[in-house]
C-alpha cells in the first residue's frame, strides 16, 4: 500500500468557445491583471473578450510576454498588477505566459524579488498565498495550467532555469479552449506535443508515480496519440484540426496534472539545464532528448507505456500491445525530432556540454544515467 497526495485544479472548464465563459467568472469589482502573448492581442479572440470584459463592467490591464520569463520580467509585471491592486490574474498564452501570470499572482502576496524564492536559487520559502489566477493556455505543451509551480530562467554561462513552487499556485481555474491553439504554427505545434508528450511519458514511469497519475498519464498518452495526427498527417486547416487541436490540448494538461503529482525524469532532468545555459526553446529540447533517452530505457527494461503507444500508433487506439510494438513508438518519436531545429542551430557546442551534465539529473527515472551517457545523447543532439 502506497500513501500520497494529489493536487489539481478546483475548476476545469474544457472545449470549444470556453473563453466565452471567462468574463462571467471575474467579479467586476475587483481589478483584473491580464498577461498574454504577442500573437494574442492581434486576433479577433481578444477583442470579443475586450467587449465581453467592458459589457460585465470589468476593470482590467494588459501586458505581453515574449519568451521565457526571468525574475526581472516577473518582479516588473508584479508591481503593475500591484499598483493596479489587482484582486485576480489572467494568463492567456503558452507556457511561458501562464508561468508568468502563475508567478505574478503568488508575488502580489510575497515580499521581495521573486528571484529569493526559486529553488535553489533563492534563500525563502512561498507564504503559499496567492491571488486567484485563471490558466488559457493557447499552446498545448507545458501544462502549465495544471501544475503548482512556474519556471524561471536567466539563460547564460552563469544562468538557471528553476522552479517557484507551491501547492497553493496551482490555477484556481483552467479553460481549455482548444479555438485558441487554431493557427498555431506546425514547428511549434509539434515542439510543444513532444513536450507534453515527454511529461506523460515521464510521469508513466516515474519511481513517484501514483495509481492516479499511472491513469491520468495513460490517458493522456492515448490522446496524444490520437491528436498526433495532426503532425503526423498534415491535418493543418482540415476539418479534423480542431478536434485533434482537443486531443493534444487535453493530454497537455493532464500531463501537467502528472507531473505535478508524479515528478519527472531524465528528459526534463537535461532539458532544464540546456535550456538555462543556452537559448535551445524547451519543446525542442525535449523532442531531441527524448527518443534517445528512452531508447536507453527499452534496453534496460520494458516500457509498457512504450509498448502500448507503439500499438496504439500502429493499429487503432484500441489495439493490444504485442512484443516489439516500442520500437514502433521510438520510430515516431526518432521521426519527430527529426523535424525539430538540432542544438546546434541555436549556437549549441560541444564546449557547453559538461557544464549542461554536471547541472542535470535523473530524478524519478527508473534507471541512473551516467554522466557519459548524457554527454553522448547531446552530443547526438547536436
Amino acid at each position: 500500500m502506497k500513501t500520497f497526495k494529489h493536487l489539481t485544479n478546483p475548476v476545469l472548464y474544457s472545449g470549444p468557445q470556453e473563453i466565452n465563459r471567462l468574463a462571467g467568472l471575474l467579479d467586476p469589482s475587483t481589478p483584473i491583471f491580464f498577461i498574454t502573448g504577442a500573437h494574442f492581442v492581434n486576433t479577433n479572440t481578444w477583442q470579443t473578450l475586450e467587449s465581453q470584459l467592458r459589457r460585465a463592467g470589468c476593470k482590467f490591464q494588459r501586458q505581453t510576454v515574449h519568451g521565457e520569463p526571468g525574475p526581472d520580467i516577473v518582479d516588473d509585471l508584479t508591481e503593475q498588477a500591484d499598483r493596479l491592486k489587482a484582486g485576480c490574474v489572467v494568463g492567456i498564452g503558452g507556457g511561458s505566459v501562464l508561468d508568468a501570470g502563475k508567478s505574478v499572482a503568488a508575488m502580489l502576496c510575497q515580499e521581495g524579488s521573486v528571484q529569493d524564492y526559486l529553488e535553489d536559487v533563492g534563500t525563502k520559502d512561498p507564504n503559499g498565498k496567492t491571488v486567484p489566477f485563471i490558466a488559457l493556455p493557447t499552446t498545448a505543451g507545458t501544462g502549465s495550467e495544471a501544475t503548482k509551480n512556474a519556471v524561471l530562467s536567466r539563460p547564460g554561462p552563469d544562468g538557471f532555469k528553476k522552479s517557484f513552487r507551491h501547492d497553493a499556485f496551482i490555477p484556481s481555474t483552467a479553460i481549455i479552449d482548444p479555438e485558441l491553439a487554431m493557427g498555431c504554427p506546425p514547428e511549434t505545434t509539434l515542439a510543444c506535443a513532444l513536450d507534453a508528450f515527454s511529461q506523460l511519458l515521464e510521469s508513466r514511469v516515474s519511481t513517484a508515480s501514483t495509481p492516479l497519475t499511472q491513469a491520468l498519464s495513460r490517458q493522456g498518452l492515448r490522446l496524444f496519440t490520437r491528436g498526433s495526427l495532426l503532425f503526423s498527417d498534415n491535418l493543418y486547416q482540415s476539418r479534423a484540426e480542431l478536434s485533434l487541436r482537443w486531443d493534444l490540448a487535453m493530454a497537455a494538461y493532464l500531463s501537467g496534472v502528472t507531473l505535478a503529482n508524479a515528478g519527472l525524469g531524465t528528459v526534463h532532468g537535461i532539458a532544464g539545464p540546456l535550456g538555462a545555459f543556452t537559448c535551445v526553446p524547451h519543446g525542442v529540447a525535449c523532442g531531441c532528448l527524448l527518443p534517445r533517452i528512452f531508447t536507453i530505457l527499452t534496453q534496460e527494461m520494458q516500457v509498457e507505456a512504450l509498448d502500448e503507444v507503439g500499438a496504439w500508433l500502429s493499429r487503432g487506439i484500441d489495439a493490444i500491445p504485442q512484443p516489439d510494438d516500442f520500437k514502433v513508438a521510438l520510430d515516431h518519436m526518432n521521426s519527430w525530432g527529426e523535424q525539430l531545429p538540432k542544438l546546434r542551430d541555436y549556437g549549441v557546442t560541444e564546449h557547453h556540454i559538461d557544464a549542461v551534465v554536471d547541472a542535470s539529473g535523473n530524478k524519478h527515472f527508473p534507471i541512473q544515467l551516467s554522466s557519459q551517457q548524457m554527454r553522448d545523447i547531446l552530443l547526438g543532439c547536436l
